[in-house]
């Protein structure tokens, strides 16, 4: 239910949601999206949060109206919340690496985030001279860092995410390198306690340019100081993916509503999509230069179409051919107004992605000009209009026998279905006619003779016994048993008695 999902989304820590998300993930994995993905995504109108149209169902409209209450984020709010996670996530693989067992964990990690932040200005100042940029203004962005301590919501737009945006961010990749080592620094001025901060932004000013790291190591507060803002620093994150989560609920719907009609509850949908949305706020890199809310479409749209692949259908197919079965889907739809006709599985090969883009105008080019398709083009079409046909055959919807037939109801498909391995009724009442009549023959023979023909032939359980298990039941041998029955088939083949079983015979 809704408000079940909106509780658990503002209960979580950010952590309790990592594992949620992992035990769900057991079941299906999801790809990164690359950068041509995200493209798209940033040019689709559905990645607007606006709440659209309304729908009728009171528990969804509670549920949009208890999420409509949140206020939406815009792009430098985003950048300031995805870092204050992001710093969590550095603190935790930097807690112990390169430690020696002199120095105390709390100044080991800083010594990390110290040497981090020298390597990246080196690079920068390398990457300057590359891209012909300039430098941005160091205590600029530690005055920005430093804010986010207190309050990351802000009227005014972020410094540093106005100044990675004024080169081709996310689209080049020259100016990513820089991008990446800005943000690198940015990210280490956030995670420095406010009294060292105080400390560089002076020298900073001073100096105009970036302390030694002896100069660093020497300034560094003490463990206990360390300590309090390392835990300022993961409280934060947390902060930070709730606020986060809680404001893009309203994409999730958003993305949503273009699932309904496929089997699967809206409610469910929606319940996927924030399970997406947690996993894209687990896994979001602002150092990649788009907006949230486009990486967030991006997972939630794949978290739906992995539920609705695995829930909608009584027969489960695979999440690849289940996005297979849209594509030809769009495309048969495409065709039919354009043809006027269904068309054909070779038809839809031709608009598929299962053959070039060359074949396919070869092959037009030889119809429009009544030529021969040349053999090797010839099997890589058909090859192409089999791969079609199966996905097509793999598509159909299954039918339950019991769905009603005709206007009464009275009647359920079931009940028009052939049973291929059932006797039709003529030969069953033959069959019985058949018994009969050698039951009747039997009673002109011994009691012996006819159980040993019963026996023997399976007249009575369409078992048939062999001389050894019959010589065991009388206990005699089977050369006896032999004798009987033959004998007993000597009186059936008589004129008088064969009479009744000959119309029986083929």
């Amino acid at each position: 239910m809704p408000k079940k999902i909106t509780k658990k989304l503002k209960n979580l820590t950010p952590q309790e949601q990592r594992e949620f998300i992992k035990a769900r993930n057991m079941t299906f994995e999801l790809e990164e999206p690359d950068e041509q993905s995200l493209s798209e995504i940033e040019k689709d109108p559905l990645v607007e949060t606006s709440e659209g149209r309304e729908i009728s169902s009171d528990p969804i409209h509670l549920y949009l109206s208890d999420i409509g209450r949140v206020e939406l984020l815009d792009v430098n709010s985003e950048f300031r919340l995805a870092t204050m996670i992001e710093a969590q996530k550095f603190v935790k693989s930097s807690r112990c690496q390169f430690m020696d067992g002199k120095i105390t964990i709390e100044k080991n990690t800083y010594r990390v985030i110290i040497g981090d932040l020298l390597a990246f200005w080196k690079r920068l100042n390398n990457a300057i001279q590359e891209n012909n940029a300039e430098l941005p203004d160091l205590g600029l962005m530690l005055a920005e860092a430093q804010s986010l301590h207190q309050n990351w919501k802000k009227d005014q737009p972020s410094y540093t995410r106005a100044y990675l945006s004024s080169g081709q961010w996310g689209k080049d990749k020259d100016w990513n390198q820089l991008a990446e080592q800005v943000y690198g620094i940015f990210l280490a001025f956030y995670m420095f306690p406010f009294s060292y901060a105080k400390w560089l932004i002076n020298r900073i000013h001073a100096q105009k340019k970036m302390p030694v790291r002896k100069t660093f190591y020497r300034n560094l507060p003490e463990d206990e100081e360390l300590q309090r803002e390392l835990d300022a620093v993961s409280f934060r994150a947390e902060t930070a993916s709730l606020a986060l989560s809680r404001a893009n609920l309203r994409l999730v719907v958003n993305v949503a509503k273009h699932y309904t009609g496929r089997g699967v509850a809206f409610l469910d949908l929606i319940q996927e999509g924030n399970l997406g949305l947690l996993r894209a706020i687990d896994k979001f890199d602002p150092r990649r230069g788009y907006k949230f809310s486009t990486y967030a479409t991006w997972w939630i749209r794949q978290s739906i179409n992995r539920s609705v692949a695995e829930q909608a259908r009584t027969i489960r197919i695979p999440v690849h051919l289940f996005e297979s079965i849209s594509r030809i889907f769009r495309a048969q739809r495409r065709l039919t107004q354009k043809l006027g006709h269904i068309p054909t599985s070779a038809e839809l090969a031709l608009d598929t992605e299962y053959l070039s883009r060359i074949d396919v105008q070869d092959i037009l080019f030889a119809q429009k000009n009544e030529k021969n398709i040349p053999p090797e083009l010839q099997m890589r079409w058909d090859k192409a209009t089999k791969k079609v046909a199966h996905i097509l055959n793999v598509a159909e919807e299954p039918i339950s026998l019991e769905v009603p037939v005709g206007g009464d109801e009275s009647s359920q498909l079931g009940d028009f279905i052939e049973d291929e391995e059932a006797i039709s009724p003529a030969d069953a009442a033959a069959h019985e006619m058949l018994r009969e009549q050698m039951q009747s023959a039997l009673t002109n023979l011994s009691e012996r003779e006819s159980l040993v023909l019963k026996l023997r032939f399976g007249l009575d359980n369409n078992r048939e016994h062999t001389l050894e298990e019959v010589s065991r039941e009388f206990d005699v041998t089977r050369e006896r048993i032999r004798q009987i029955e033959a004998k007993a088939l000597r009186k059936l083949r008589h004129p008088s008695r064969s009479v009744l079983l000959r119309d029986y015979l083929p």
